[in-house]
């Protein structure tokens, strides 16, 4: 059984780019210092003396200024004693994927101008384009019937795309070594992955450690996540405002990126 004591020595990991995009994106609060933020999501004798941080360095191909924004707030972040920034990486790729909505047969399709395309095989550029019709929509429901096959339906589109690759195993692997080793009495990982579902039910069944699971604020915690942390928060965007980096960051020359 686990004591309280005056200070819980407690350690946070954070998945980046889940926090980004679960409670950050479009919100003026991207300037955010983790550190302050953990503090105030979890109880007072939870004392953070360890925050790592998982991203990777972001791409310029669909935001050539996505980059130097990123490494203004990864010099920041460097400015806290308590963190870490642990890099995994991105896969840059093109591959193929049905398209679920337009264009489908005998749909109008707004580009510059305007165009329909009928059921058939069409070929382009030497290769066969499959184009056909998708099954009814389901008004009451406001979804499509299940019993389409979306495969034999949609019209297949060649895509780049950009994965994160590494930072759910990253996490996964300092948790569960640094819950071993026994480097802390509390964990809290800001995450909705359920990814990290088996190594959060390790780290509270096995190692008897509490863990706390903090779901970014615009999604419900997943149930598989729940189910196996010792306690569940929500970020909210009170919280984010509260936990903001001063602009500029007393002592240096690190100052929030203007268009954030």
């Amino acid at each position: 059984m686990l004591f309280l004591t005056d200070y819980m020595r407690t350690r946070v990991y954070v998945d980046g780019f889940n926090l980004y995009y679960g409670a950050l994106k479009g919100t003026p609060f991207k300037w955010l210092n983790p550190v302050a933020l953990a503090s105030r999501l979890l109880p007072t004798d939870c004392t953070v003396d360890s925050l790592n941080y998982f991203t990777a360095r972001v791409s310029g191909k669909s935001n050539p200024q996505a980059p130097a924004r990123q490494q203004i707030y990864l010099r920041a972040l460097n400015t806290l004693p308590e963190l870490k920034v642990h890099f995994g990486s991105f896969l840059a790729k093109k591959t193929c994927r049905p398209l679920i909505n337009l264009p489908v047969a005998d749909k109008r399709i707004y580009a510059p101008n305007p165009i329909t395309i009928p059921a058939g095989n069409h070929v382009v550029g030497g290769q066969i384009l499959p184009v056909g019709n998708y099954p009814n929509y389901d008004s009451k429901k406001k979804k499509q019937r299940k019993s389409y096959k979306l495969l034999s339906a949609a019209v297949i589109a060649e895509i780049h795309t950009m994965e994160e690759k590494g930072s759910d195993v990253n996490l996964a692997a300092h948790l569960l070594n640094d819950a071993w080793k026994g480097l802390f009495e509390v964990a809290a990982v800001i995450s909705n992955d359920t990814d990290l579902v088996t190594p959060i039910r390790m780290v509270t069944l096995e190692r008897q450690k509490p863990v706390y699971v903090i779901c970014p604020g615009r999604w419900q915690i997943a149930p598989k996540l729940a189910n196996v942390a010792s306690h569940v928060r929500h970020i909210r965007q009170t919280m984010l405002k509260a936990a903001q980096f001063p602009d500029p960051i007393p002592g240096t020359m690190i100052s929030k990126p203007a268009d954030w």
